[in-house]
Formats: C-alpha cells, structure tokens, sequence
C-alpha cells in the first residue's frame, strides 16, 4: 500500500524538511512493535485501540511509509517498520540517558568541576579532598589546574575555572564579586637546617626572628603568605634579614642549602624529604595561615558546589589547629 507523505510537522536539516518526529510517538510505535497487536499495545499505553490506530497512521503519513501489515488475525512490521523499529529503541534509550545525565548534573553528581591549586595546597589538603570526592561523586570529572594566586583570580573571574584552592591576598578576600570558604587551617612553623643555631630548642622564640637571615615568601607569587609574614614580625616588632623571596618549594631547597630559615605551613614537613628541622614559634598567636575555597558569587555548578562542600567535612580537609 502506497502511503503519501503528509507535513504534520517539519524541521529544516541540511537543506530538506525532515519530519519532527516526536518522542510520544517513537514510544507509541514502539510499543506496538513489540506486541504486534493494537490492543496489547492499548493497554500497555493505558488507552483505547482507535487512538492508538489514529497516532500510528499519522506515524506512518508523516514518514511516508506503511510500517505494518495488518490483516484480520496478525500485525507484523514492514522493512521500513523494521528500520525505524531499530533506530527509535536507539532514539529513546538515548533520550532517556540524556534526560537521566541532565538530572544527574543537575544535582551535581555528574558534570565537571575544574580546580585551581597553589603549590602549598598540594601538601595535605588537596590529596584528602581529590581522594574524597573521587570516591564520592565517582562521574564528575575533576580538572585541576597548577597556578600562582594572581592568574588563579583572574581564570575564576574570566570562569576558566569553578573553584580556587589558595590563600588569597587582603584583596580578593574583600571583593564582593568572590565568595570564600575556609576549608583548612595551620600554624607557621620554622623550618631550619639542621646545624642551625636554633634547631636545638623545642619552640623558637619569636623575638629570636630579629635580624635572622630568612628565605620569605614572594610578595607577587605568594601575596596571602607574605602579608601573614609581614603582620607577625610587625605585631612582634622583629626585623629578620631576608636573604632571598621565593615560593614554598623552592624556599625549602633554599633552607636545606644553608641559605637561611623559613616560616612555612606545618604541612610542608609531611612531604619535603629533606633534613631539615621544623620548630614551631613561642610568644605569637598569629601565626596561623589558611586555606581558602574561593568562588564567583554567581557560580551556578551543583558539582562545583559539592566539591566545596566536601572541603569542610570530615576527611575532606584537615582540620583547624
């Protein structure tokens, strides 16, 4: 039976009119070439044959082909109802992975989230988190990217990234473009060579930093570290000598050669293998440096949400000293 192709509806494709097929009607086809009888089909789609009939026909005006033979005792599926049987289970499966994909987004169990990091985040806290959300939210792919503070401010504003792991200068903590999370905290510590003067003590005195020859930290690569710096020897009105600015790994290397001390976060001891001795301060209260979970305040990504989320929890970051 020759059927003749009726524009119920149609989309323009690479020049032709394509027919819009709908996903209630793929379903709706479907259904029927699975039961090969209209009044299965019926009450699996939970309606009466001659409707079901009527969206068939159309079906089969809008392609222009019969996609069944139908006699009084047996429906089968014609070629083309073969052909289009095959492609719309392909079609619907799609679409329902799609759908699924999209809510699971949605809810920020899927998706992407890219991460900037600092140097001195790598110590400790990075490793727990990445690891943590890995085994939480095992379909969201995690980016991280390496960055100085400064260039890592700017790809969060141009949203090159989703979330910033670093400790920010005075600047970025006040603009109101940014939204920030403490996830960790930890004291300075003194990281001396080991034939230092004052490697023997158990705690240095923070006056003992007057005149002290140090490795500091880089006012342009390191500006959150070298303001905390700055703050302690003002609140304790010490003057050290610093010799060389730099940034953490490199201080270390600097230490360990003889060139000087450093104040560094008291994670760096847990992975530099170098001999070198940590000692924590005495008479300073403020020798506390954080971690920030910085973001645009307009950041709408439930994956990104969830990874900082994640930093204040257990296992997610350490905890405060």
């Amino acid at each position: 039976m020759s059927i003749e192709r009726t524009a119920f509806g149609a989309v323009p494709y690479n020049g032709k009119k394509v027919p819009l097929l709908s996903m209630r009607l793929l379903h709706t086809f479907s259904v029927v070439a699975e039961e090969l009888h209209f009044g299965r089909a019926a009450e699996r789609l939970h309606m009466t044959q001659p409707p079901l009939s009527q969206q068939i026909r159309q079906l089969e005006q809008m392609i222009g082909a019969e996609l069944f033979h139908r006699t009084t005792r047996s429906v089968s599926l014609t070629p083309a109802g073969r052909i289009l049987h095959d492609r719309a289970r392909k079609i619907l499966q799609d679409a329902e992975a799609a759908a699924d994909a999209a809510r699971r987004a949605a809810s920020g169990s899927a998706g992407s989230v890219t991460v900037g990091f600092t140097a001195s985040s790598i110590y400790r806290t990075l490793p727990r988190l990445v690891s943590a959300f890995r085994r939480q939210y095992p379909e969201v792919e995690l980016r991280l990217e390496e960055m100085r503070p400064e260039p890592m401010l700017d790809a969060l504003h141009a949203d090159k990234l989703d979330v910033a792991l670093l400790r920010p200068p005075e600047k970025a903590l006040a603009d109101p473009r940014l939204a920030h999370s403490v996830i960790a905290q930890e004291r300075l510590v003194l990281a001396l060579p080991a034939d230092h003067a004052l490697a023997h003590l158990e705690h240095v005195p923070i006056a003992n930093l007057d005149g002290l020859h140090l490795i500091g930290f880089s006012p342009d690569q390191a500006p959150y570290s070298y303001e905390l710096c700055q703050r302690i020897f003002h609140s304790a009105q010490v003057v050290p000598h610093v010799v060389q600015a730099s940034i953490l790994p490199t201080m270390l290397a600097l230490v360990e050669a003889g060139m000087g001390a450093a104040l560094v976060p008291a994670s760096a001891q847990a992975t530099w293998t170098g001999a070198l001795h940590y000692r924590p301060l005495a008479g300073t209260e403020e020798n506390i440096t954080t971690l920030y979970a910085v973001r645009r305040q307009d950041m709408r990504n439930p994956a990104a949400e969830k990874f900082i989320g994640l930093a204040g929890m257990p296992g997610g970051a350490p905890r405060k000293p």
